[in-house]
């Protein structure tokens, strides 16, 4: 059965027995294999934001790009908040026309994050990448309907909360752009849920055929 990592940034083919959804940020990089994501990432949106779009809808018209994203917000970097958000909006309109799932990038925005779904009428599945904060929070965010990612920072100890509540019909596991292996993050979370590995497998399995619409 299937190792799925659900968002990576390595460019390199993955592992035998995993299937990665590498993330292709429009405008810094091109498709270079499928399946995979399509986004525009708030570190990275042009000057001519309307050229960057397009080039965004017709990467999301190939077959195999099952998802819109990353994309978000993000309190932390130099792009100026309005043109973060009106980035972001945007995608969310096209995620709703296409009806493909989003995978949000968020730092220090989650109610704000929170306000511009609400205020598209988003009705696509939200996956937050690379959740690493606490359980208090990853409550809300579930409550709200998302799904959550955890990635290599579990690896540190500091996510036992979270790893051990979280529904597992709720869950994805990525690398995201650092070194970690899949199957270490997977046997992790099963050692700290004591969970058999292949059950967490399927799970997931089932997860992604079911947010992603993609069949394996």
């Amino acid at each position: 059965m299937l190792l799925i990592d659900i968002h990576t940034h390595k460019h390199a083919e993955p592992d035998p027995g995993v299937l990665t959804l590498p993330n292709v940020i429009v405008s810094k990089e091109s498709i270079y294999r499928t399946p995979c994501s399509a986004g525009i990432h708030p570190w990275y949106i042009d000057e001519n934001f309307d050229r960057q779009f397009d080039t965004l809808k017709m990467y999301q018209q190939k077959e195999g790009v099952i998802a819109v994203g990353e994309c978000g917000l993000d309190k932390m970097t130099r792009t100026p908040w309005d043109r973060q958000l009106m980035a972001f909006e945007k995608q969310i309109e096209l995620a709703n026309e296409l009806n493909k799932p989003l995978i949000l990038h968020c730092v220090r925005a989650y109610s704000e994050v929170y306000a511009a779904l609400n205020n598209k009428h988003n009705q696509v599945p939200v996956m937050m990448h690379g959740y690493s904060k606490n359980w208090s929070l990853a409550e809300s965010l579930l409550e709200n309907g998302y799904y959550l990612s955890l990635g290599p920072h579990i690896l540190k100890g500091g996510m036992m909360e979270v790893i051990n509540n979280i529904p597992l019909d709720r869950l994805f596991l990525e690398c995201d752009d650092k070194n970690a292996k899949i199957s270490e993050i997977y046997a992790y979370f099963c050692r700290v849920r004591k969970l058999p590995l292949q059950d967490l497998q399927q799970q997931i399995l089932l997860n992604f055929k079911r947010v992603f619409n993609y069949t394996i």
